[in-house]
């Protein structure tokens, strides 16, 4: 199961919610109420009235194997319910992530001006891989793609190999825009030098930076990304939330 993501904009309605729960006992039937509460980021008794509306609507049985043992089954209508909802909830992050490149892209657009052509991206993380698709589209030359881990292990971001903070001077670029959330401070102290080279250094870590929306708009790819997993977890064969999965983690 993916970490639970923080939301303070975001919040699940009560057909998400009761998704997820169909999603919890997909996994595991055994799984307890506690433990329901602990993944939906519910209180127990919400997770309480979800299953009896869930039961009432034939769409789950349980069955007592003692006092403190439930075990939870989907039915087929259950399993049906499950699939649709996460075939729209799939429609909606389609048209979120959409949103989200375009919000990202008038931003860096309005932080630097139309003068950047050449830049790198620090950062391989899930706002990094939607920064990469919106400077694609705002037709800006990624030379790069900047990761602190490349020397110690290759890695590869939207189809890149990533090279080390010491080797960007050497491709030239005009910016660095730093999307990370993790480290970005130290990130900035360590490229800092690069602004003596005329090289400017864009951060999109911090909201009173930028506009009101970018909190939103930065934690959209990690919540894009959760629930397309989901949908491959319970169904390996969802072939629309696989190619979602792939189009935000690749070039294509």
């Amino acid at each position: 199961m993916p970490d639970k993501i923080q939301r303070s904009l975001y919040i699940p309605s009560p057909k998400l919610n009761k998704l997820h729960i169909l999603q919890q006992i997909a996994l595991d039937p055994h799984v307890t109420q506690a433990e329901m509460a602990r993944q939906c980021s519910l209180s127990v008794a919400m997770v309480n009235n979800y299953l009896k509306e869930l039961r009432a609507s034939g769409m789950l049985t349980c069955e007592h194997k003692s006092s403190r043992s439930i075990i939870y089954l989907l039915t087929g209508t259950g399993q049906q319910a499950m699939d649709q909802t996460c075939h729209e909830l799939t429609q909606e992050l389609v048209q979120l992530s959409a949103g989200a490149k375009d919000r990202i892209r008038q931003m860096i657009l309005r932080l630097v001006g139309a003068d950047i052509r050449r830049a790198v991206l620090y950062g391989t993380g899930d706002l990094a891989q939607l920064v990469f698709h919106a400077l694609e589209m705002a037709g800006i030359n990624i030379v790069g793609v900047c990761d602190e881990t490349a020397t110690k292990a290759r890695r590869d971001c939207c189809g890149r190999e990533t090279i080390n903070p010491s080797q960007i001077r050497f491709v030239s670029p005009d910016s660095v825009i730093i999307a990370t959330f993790e480290g970005a401070d130290e990130a900035y102290v360590c490229l800092s030098p690069l602004q003596e080279r005329g090289i400017r250094l864009i951060r999109l870590d911090r909201a009173e930076a930028n506009d009101s929306q970018v909190a939103a708009v930065s934690h959209s790819p990690g919540l894009v990304l959760e629930h397309f997993r989901r949908c491959l977890e319970f169904n390996p064969r969802h072939g629309k939330a696989a190619e979602l999965i792939e189009d935000l983690t690749e070039v294509e």
